[in-house]
Parts: structure tokens; sequence; C-alpha cells
């Protein structure tokens, strides 16, 4: 008896016996696994499809689409646009500023004057000049108060004293008369008269007010007949001729007068009788000394007289 076994034939014979498989039963199956995988895979990449989209929408995705706009929200200090510091001073300078260009730009309105005054300084009107005498700012203007002056001149061939004045704004007055005794004094009267305005006009203060409102102690009578200036008073003008009216009556002589008291101009009346000078102020001030002579003069013949 032999003991050697044959491994290959007990290996065999252990699967036992069993039907031929065709080989398409395999290929089926693995089709089948093939199916299976893809459908798998579909699944799970709509899923993260899905997720990914929900969480664009909420908001907490990082990827954006390169050729995507973006919206973005700037802080609260960039949404609020404030006004840089001195832009509403520096518009308001400057609308100021074109406006007195615009001004200069115009033809100068003379109203019938001899010379007027722009940004540039005098501007004489036609038919005007030479000018025979000026005197600058007699008004005493600072820069932010305007300009002022004071001019003898020719116009249409004859002599006229003028008071030209202009505001920082533009607007100008010009006060004119004949040309009447001594320019200075005539200036220094319509000095007065305008710095009365002015105060209303609130372009400069109160002027100084008079200490000495008597006006015995304008004039004094000298032993020679003479009358003039009394202290501290400055007689600019005198005329002896004025028809003065009933003012005149019974007086050895009467004039009309302008003086300077307390760096005022004043106007009044006097008349000598007996020896006595008797002084009468007029209660204003008045453009000219012709102007105040034809008041006073009314004012007699109508019995009110200037108290």
């Amino acid at each position: 008896m032999s003991t050697d076994i044959d491994w290959q034939h007990e290996l065999d014979s252990s699967f036992g016996t069993g039907n031929d498989v065709p080989p398409g039963h395999y290929v089926a199956a693995g089709r089948t696994a093939v199916r299976r995988r893809r459908a798998t895979a579909a699944v799970l990449a709509l899923a993260l499809v899905i997720c990914g989209g929900a969480a664009w929408a909420s908001g907490q995705g990082s990827m954006v689409r390169g050729d995507a706009p973006v919206a973005t929200q700037g802080s609260d200090s960039q949404q609020d646009v404030t006004e840089p510091d001195g832009v509403s001073e520096r518009l308001d300078k400057r609308v100021k500023r074109l406006a007195r260009m615009r001004q200069q730009a115009e033809k100068p309105d003379f109203l019938g004057e001899p010379a007027t005054l722009d940004a540039d300084g005098l501007v004489l009107a036609p038919g005007a000049g030479p000018v025979l005498e000026r005197v600058e700012n007699p008004m005493g203007y600072t820069a932010a108060q305007g300009q002022s002056l004071g001019i003898r001149v020719m116009f249409e061939g004859r002599e006229k004293y003028s008071l030209l004045t202009r505001n920082p704004d533009g607007d100008t007055s010009m006060g004119t008369n004949d040309a009447t005794g001594d320019f200075a004094g005539w200036l220094d009267g319509r000095v007065a008269s305008q710095r009365y305005l002015d105060v209303a006009n609130g372009v400069t203060g109160a002027p100084p007010t008079t200490t000495d409102t008597d006006p015995a102690r304008w004039l004094r009578l000298r032993p020679d007949g003479d009358v003039v200036a009394g202290e501290g008073a400055v007689l600019l003008e005198v005329r002896a001729t004025a028809d003065l009216g009933d003012f005149a009556l019974g007086a050895d002589r009467a004039a009309a007068v302008r003086v300077l008291v307390d760096e005022v101009a004043r106007f009044a009346a006097y008349r000598v009788v007996d020896g006595s000078l008797e002084v009468v102020a007029a209660p204003g001030s008045f453009d000219s000394m012709s102007a105040f002579v034809d008041w006073a003069r009314d004012q007699y013949s109508s019995g009110k007289g200037m108290r």
C-alpha cells in the first residue's frame, strides 16, 4: 500500500462538481457594479451642490465667481459725508467777490454828478475835469468801512465841490454843490452830514458829542465891530450878503455862518443890534450854505424862526 498523497486530486475534489458558468454572467455583474458606483457619485455631487448653494446664500461661503460683481458697504464714517472746515466761509467770500466783480464791470451811474468811486478809485463823468483839488478819505473810513474822497472839479464849465463815498459792497453816494466859499469849509460841513447818515445806516459808530451847545459861545463881537470865532470854535464860512428876511430887520448887520465846534460843522445866523451880538443856531445840518440861507429866510418869513 502506498502512502503518497495526490494533493492536486484532493484539492480538486474538495470543491465538488458544478455546472460551468458562462462568461456573460460575470460581465453582467461587472456592469451592475459600475452603474451602482456612477449613481452613488451623482448623488454625492448633487449633495455637494445643494450644500454649497445653501452656504453661499447664507453668506457663509468664501468663494465667489471671478467675473461676478461684489457688493461692499462702507463704514459709518464713509457714509456720513461731512463738509470740510471753512467751505461755507470760502463760498460766501467767493459769492461776494463775484458780486463786486459784476458791479465793477457795469457802467458807473453818475446820476448827474461829476464823479463817483469804483473799486479802483475816482471815476469822472463825461464832461468832468480837471480835478482842481482832492482830499483823500475825509470821512476817516477804515478799510472795512469803505472809501471816501473830496474833490474840487470842473463839470460842464462850472466849478463843483463833491464828497464821494463807497462801501465795501459797492454802494456809492455822491454829494455835490456849486463852488461857494472855501472848499475846506464846505467839505467839513458835508463830512459832518455824512457822518450822521453813516451812524443811522450802521456804517460807523456815533460821532463825538458836541460839548458846547451854546451858540453865544461860537462867535464873539470885537470892539472894532468885527464878528469872529469864539474860543474853541473855527469860523468856516461867512455869508455877509445873505438875504435872511425878517431876521435882519432892525439889525445893524446880519450874516449866515458855518462854524466848526468840537469837530462838528454847524450852521447859524447872527445879527448885531445896538452893539449886542445875537447868534441863533440851525436845528440841523444842510448840504450847503445856500440851502441853509434859503431855509432860514423861509422860516422867518413864516414867523416860525429857527428856534
